[in-house]
Formats: structure tokens, sequence, C-alpha cells
């Protein structure tokens, strides 16, 4: 490439050297790279048709050896404002000695600039007439073309770019020797903030409209999501009084979550930088929000955690400090088409408060007078506690008069899901929840994947500018979605009516293998827990040994009543050891989980897929990460065998590969608390029999099909699909065997240093050959009166009644999940 661009200039100076034998002047930003004669200028431009005739381009002169470069303000060139081309004003009137800064894509331009006198049309007018937008409306000395500004919002959209690397890059491109032009910078962003507000007021309606900026409402310089219920623009008349079998249709999908890495340095304030946008887009009006914090301070407090896998949860979102004046920002989003909410996104002072988050949810929906509602969090089975009684007591004109939680269900996004508790997991699961679809409340994340980048710049910013830009990221954001949406309902369309005929099939194939009575006692349980009837979930299994949540509650109290004894137990203010060993845990479940996702898509993954599968790792990354930094206070002695492991390996490293050095990993090598093992050990001994409970009914499903495909699936076509369901249940049951597996490892490796016997009789090793079924006959040759049963089935259940009633209870799990799938 460089051999070719020092080729392209020989062979220009060469040939057109001779032919221009008088020529003195080129112009370097012309496309036609033409020489021109010696041109002497007067006040007057040439005409248009004068190749030379570019005021804002790069002249270069012949200095008898090469060109160097000079500017057309040296050759006496000057602009007139106010009159056509090639007339004249008979009173200009002329800048001063220094001349006029332009600010232009290919550079920073001094010129000799005459405003016209002989009107009575103001200078900044003018200069906006000639598309150049002036820094000032009294005496401009300095103004940005048109085409500089466009290039910039579009540019900072596409690569999220600042403000003072794209000056930069101007101001080389003047001059990239050293000898940079005259300081502009302060002056172009105060150009380009005012620029952003105007044209999204242009784009709004109200650059003509009676009542000015001051008349716009807020949320109204918002792009909405075309998709999503709107009373009154997109919604039958009557919508409002349908039943519930068709106002689902109708419903209004929200996402609540916040970002950590938008957060804002303590740079400026309110006073000196309130901001152009007064709540009229995506951030709310700052005033009244800050007026409702203070006064709801004492209104909602933290209280203690009921789901024991709540700090797992939060452990990476504890942000703030000195120096900090925001923490991160909240926002609600469309979580079906992942779209910002019009006056729904806020800064948060210091970690996700309620009060805050309230806020910003009463906000997005004040609008919104819609019968049935789907609201997904990452915490909702915390947060919905208080919700209620926290809104009859926030001041008036924050929550709707007409807002009740009947017609909405709350849910939990389905990647966050598994750091609850399995009460939460089977309540709050989109997969277990009528009416939702394929939505995974996890559209916010992919959003913060967009916008991150742009932090590096907002985070300098005053609270003003920082509002407006982000507010201008957001829009932007929108539109891409809006421009791009029929490409995703078209893709989604074609997937849903595939999937859908898949699933039914499979669903009314497993029906008509079970008893007819079964299907009618399961239809009516779970009709009775999705109209409200029973509070009975049928997704929740019920039989079940000593749990792992048991041994929790357990530990969690023995921990409780040592620190009430003895104070310096206290290492960390929210983890105690017990929550750090749970927490390691359902890393280890989430990595394992990641890894097979990772495995089943396998070599033909699309990118939608790869671009889902790259957010759950960073988003599994950021929880070890945070993990990690306070497993370094219990277990220092983890630094040295982290960074040696970090120093060896070669290249990155997936979330899914990284090692937690957990005390069963570890405990060979290193001195380590023999508390935080003893602690792994319980909660891995209560793992193991949580395991053999889930084989068994995967087993038991498993063995079922087997009989159906046998005894009712005729024809390659009913076989295929048979094979395709029987395949899925034999993966679930590799998986679990899998997790037992390394469970009964991590209690091998703990059980010498503690001294542990008399365990290897229950858990035992998990050969292939025991997984199996009742109704399986085992491969030794033996009769019905000399087989054994398996241990895996004696090992917690020993009555035929225990071993009957589980298996209607796996079969019930199965079926129902059959029929969530099909719907």
């Amino acid at each position: 490439m460089a051999d070719f661009m020092l080729a392209e200039k020989e062979q220009f100076a060469v040939s057109l050297l001779p032919w221009y034998r008088n020529a003195m002047y080129k112009n370097e930003d012309c496309a036609f790279f033409e020489v021109a004669h010696i041109l002497f200028f007067d006040r007057f431009p040439p005409p248009p048709s004068d190749p030379m005739y570019q005021p804002f381009h790069t002249v270069e002169v012949w200095n008898s050896q090469f060109f160097e470069r000079c500017s057309l303000r040296s050759l006496n060139l000057h602009i007139q404002l106010g009159h056509p081309i090639g007339k004249s004003c008979i009173n200009p009137h002329r800048m001063h000695k220094d001349g006029f800064t332009v600010i232009t894509s290919h550079g920073i331009i001094v010129i000799n600039l005459d405003f016209c006198g002989c009107s009575s049309v103001s200078r900044p007018t003018q200069l906006l007439r000639a598309r150049l937008f002036p820094a000032t409306m009294i005496e401009p000395q300095t103004a940005a073309m048109f085409e500089v500004l466009k290039l910039f919002q579009l540019l900072t959209f596409s690569s999220k770019v600042s403000g003072f690397e794209f000056y930069q890059c101007l101001s080389r491109l003047t001059d990239n020797l050293g000898d940079p032009p005259t300081d502009r910078y302060n002056v172009f962003m105060r150009i380009v903030w005012q620029w952003r507000h105007i044209r999204a007021m242009k784009r709004f309606g109200h650059g003509h409209d009676p009542s000015g900026v001051g008349g716009t409402r807020e949320g109204e310089c918002a792009v909405l999501c075309p998709a999503c219920p709107h009373p009154g623009k997109n919604l039958p008349t009557n919508y409002s009084s349908l039943p519930a079998s068709q106002a689902w249709i109708y419903s209004l999908f929200l996402a609540i979550d916040a970002n950590f890495r938008l957060k804002r340095l303590s740079a400026s304030n309110d006073i000196r930088d309130p901001g152009l946008n007064q709540g009229f887009a995506y951030f709310v009006e700052e005033k009244k929000y800050k007026e409702f914090l203070a006064v709801t301070t004492d209104l909602v407090t933290t209280e203690p955690s009921t789901c024991s896998n709540y700090d797992a949860v939060k452990l990476a979102n504890i942000r703030g400090g000195n120096g900090v004046s925001a923490s991160g920002v909240g926002t609600i989003e469309c979580a079906h088409h992942d779209m910002k909410c019009p006056v729904s996104v806020g800064d948060l002072q210091l970690g996700e408060k309620y009060a805050n988050m309230d806020y910003l949810y009463f906000s997005s929906i004040r609008n919104h007078s819609l019968a049935t509602c789907v609201v997904s969090y990452d915490i909702v089975c915390q947060w919905t506690c208080k919700l209620g009684a926290s809104a009859m007591a926030y001041p008036n004109g924050v929550v709707d008069p007409n807002f009740h939680q009947t017609g909405i269900t709350y849910l939990i996004p389905k990647f966050h899901i598994y750091a609850h508790r399995d009460e939460c997991q089977y309540k709050y699961s989109f997969n277990f929840t009528p009416h939702v679809g394929r939505t995974d409340g996890e559209s916010p994340e992919r959003g913060w994947a967009a916008m991150n980048p742009v932090s590096s710049s907002t985070k300098e910013m005053g609270p003003g500018s920082r509002r407006d830009t982000l507010d201008n990221h957001f829009g932007d954001y929108n539109w891409r979605k809006v421009i791009s949406m029929y490409l995703l309902l078209l893709r989604k369309a074609q997937e849903a009516i595939a999937m859908r005929a898949e699933h039914v099939t499979a669903f009314n194939e497993f029906s008509s293998s079970l008893p007819g009575n079964a299907t009618t006692a399961f239809s009516k349980q779970i009709w009775a827990y999705e109209s409200g009837q029973s509070t009975q979930n049928p997704y929740e299994p019920k039989l079940a040994a000593e749990s792992q949540a048991k041994v929790r509650l357990q530990l969690a109290e023995e921990v409780s009543t040592a620190i009430s004894q003895d104070d310096s137990l206290v290492i960390h203010e929210t983890v105690s050891q017990n929550v750090l060993i749970s927490q390691g845990l359902e890393l280890q479940d989430q990595q394992a989980r990641l890894a097979l996702n990772a495995k089943t898509l396998g070599g033909h993954i699309t990118e939608h897929q790869q671009s889902q599968l790259v957010e759950h790792r960073n988003r599994l990354q950021c929880r070890i990460a945070a993990w990690c930094r306070v497993q370094e206070l219990y277990m220092p002695a983890v630094l040295p065998l982290r960074a040696r492991a970090e120093n060896t390996r070669e290249g990155n490293v997936n979330a899914e590969h990284i090692k937690l050095f957990l005390p069963s990993e570890v405990i060979a090598s290193i001195r380590l608390d023999n508390q935080l093992a003893r602690l792994e050990w319980h909660l891995r001994y209560s793992q193991v029999f949580d395991h053999l409970t889930e084989l068994q009914r995967h087993l038991l499903v498993l063995s079922t099909m087997y009989q159906s495909k046998d005894n009712l699936s005729h024809g390659q076509k009913s076989n295929t699909r048979s094979v395709a369901l029987i395949k899925n249940i034999q993966g679930c049951v590799n998986y679990v065997c899998q997790k037992y597996r390394s469970c009964r490892s991590a209690l091998v490796a703990l059980s010498g240093p503690l001294e542990e016997t008399g365990w290897e009789s229950l858990v035992q090793p998990l050969l292939d050959a025991d997984v199996r079924s009742l109704k399986e006959g085992d491969n030794t040759g033996n009769s019905e009166g000399r087989r054994q049963l398996l241990w895996i089935w004696s090992s917690q259940q020993t009555s035929e009644a225990e071993l009957t009633e589980g298996m209607n209870e796996a079969l019930q799990i199965e079926w129902c999940k059959a029929r969530a799938r099909a719907q």
C-alpha cells in the first residue's frame, strides 16, 4: 500500500508539472488534484466554475523544490456572507485581523470573513444561512460547519469516539507537524451540545410549535418502541374491557436493571451545568428526582434478604466511593425489543437502592393505563416485598393513582434466575409463565453492552451535559432498533412457527404416553395454579432429601451465633464465610451450564447466538471477578496460585473455564482455614443428594418415553420425533451425572484433611452401569428374584409408595414443562 502511494505521487509530479510550467498552486483537498495557475484574490471570490473556489480547502504553493502548505487567507481571499456568489456588498463588515475560525471536516481553518452590513440580518443568522453554526450569538468569532457536526454525531454513535479524540483528529488534519491551530475544543463541545439539542427538538416537531421548547412535555422527545402497546396510538378502543384470554396480547413488557459503568466523577454540579433536556427524553427530570430522594431516604429501608442467593446476585453491583457523584444509572426498558422507555433513566448515588428504582419504575408506567404488565428484575423477589407499601407512602404525583399490582406479573431474567434459591426459580421463571413467549428479560444487558464504551468520556462530564449526551446515545440506540425491527420480528416469527410445531407435537406424544387420568389431573393442577385458584406450584418438586437450602440455613445460623460471640470473625460486611462458599458453588454451577450451552451450539453458531453467548460470558466473568476479590480476604493464599495461573495461560480464558480455587481444589497444596473447608463439605454433601433426586426424576421420565416409543410410535416420522425427545432427556441425565461426579470428587478431596469417614457407603462412585431406571433390567443375567436394587434408588427412598409418588411427581413436572414449551 505504501509503495502504491509513493508511486502515485511520483507519477503526479512528473506528469502534471510539465503541463503547467507556470503553475504555482494546487488544491490538496480537491477531488481532481488539479494544479492551477497563480491567482491573486481581491475581496471577491472567483466564479463557481473556477476549480480554486473551495474557500475551506487546503492550498499548497510551489517553492521551486516542492509544494508547501499555505492558506487561502494569505492569498487575500475573503468570504462574503449575505449575498449570492459573485455579488458584492456595498457595506461589508470585516472581521478583525485575527480572522474567523471555521471547524470543518478536514481541519480547523482561519479565513477572512465579511458580514453583510447592508441589511438588518444578524451575524449569527448570516452564518446559519451559510450552514455554519456559530459558537456564540454575540460577535461570533468561531463556527462549525453543519457537515462536521453531522459527521461527529454519527461517528460517535457508531464508534463511541469522544469529542476530545475527534477534535484532536481535526487538529492533526490541519497540521501534523507539531504546530496545532488555535485551541477551540471547548467551543466545539459547546456547539455540539447545542446542535444535538436543537436537532432533537426539530425531529420531534418543536421547531414551529407555538409553545416553543418550553412547552415540551416529559418524555416527548424519546423514540418510542413501535411494537409496544401505546394507548391512543396502536391499541383498539376496547382494549381495557377485553377478557383475560385476550387482554394478554396487549401486555406491556418492562425490564429493570442498573449499570455501574456509566458512573460520573465529582466534576461540576447542577447549578453550573443544569443540562438542556429537562426530562424531555429518557432521563427523568433531575430536580423532581432529587427532591423525591431527599424525602424518601427513611421511607424505604433495606432489610435482610429472604433469598439465600441474593448476595450472589448483588455482589458485582456494590459501587460508589469518594470522588464519584453518580455510581451508575438505573433504567427501565422494553423487555421485548430492547428499547429505552421515556423518562425511565436516572442516576444512582450509591448502589441500586429501592427508592431510586421505584421512582424510575413508576415514572415509566405513568402514561400506560394497561390492564396487564410483565416486569422483569434480577432482584424481583426482594423488590416486590415492599413495593406496594412503598407506593402508598411516596409523595403525591410519583405513583399513578390507578396503579395496582393485581394485573402485573413479576419475573426474574432467565440468566440471573440461577443465582436465586430454588423457590424463586420456580415462582419467577419466564419459562414457566404463560403468555410471555420466549422473552428472556435480559434486554438491559444487551443495551449496556452497546452503551458501556461511551462511559470513558461521559464520566468526566458535568451532570447536565452527561445526561444530554446519554439521552442522545439512547435515542440513536432506539432508532437503530426501530429501523431493523422488521428483520428481528421476521426472524423471531419464523423461529417461533417452526419451534411451536415441534414442541406441540412432542407434547401431544408425551401426553398420549401417559394414562388419561394422569393428564387430566395434571391439567387441573396447572390450570388452578395459573388462574390463581391454587398456590401450589406444579413445576416445583415436593419430594426431596435434606436439601442444600436446609444445610445453608443451618450453616448461616451457626455463623450468626459465632459472630455474636466473637465479632473478629467478620472480615467482609456483607459476605460471611458460608455465603462466600455458597456463592462459589453457584458460580461453578453457572460455569457448567454455560459450558454446556457453548458445547450444544457447536461450530454452526449464528451471529445472534454468538452475541448472546458472549454477553452471558461477560456477565459471568464480572460476577467471578467480584467474588474473587472477596475470596482473597478469606483465602489470601490463593493469590499466588491465581497469579501463576494467569501468567501461564495463553490468551483470554472464557468465563466458564476460569478456575475458582475453592477449598476442595487447593486444600492439598496450601494452608487453609479448616472452617472454610468444612463449610464446603457440608454444602457438597447436601448437593450430592439433590443431584441424586434430580437424576431419579430424569430416569423415570426417560423410562416412560422409551415405553411410549415402543408402544405408540410407528413409522419413520413418529420414531424420529420420539428419538429427538429421548435425546433431550438423555442430555439432562448426562449433565446431572457430571454434576454428581464433580461434587463427589470434591468430597473425596476434602474428606482426608477433615477426617470425614463413613460417607462413602451413601455417596458411591457413579458408574455408567448405575444410571438406569427402575423399569430397566440389568445386564448381569440375574432373574427377577435375584436382581438387586441399584444404590441410586436406595440411598434416600426405600418404600414402594415413596418410589411411586416420586415417579408421579417427576412425570407431572416434565409434563408441565413440555406444555409450557408448546405454548
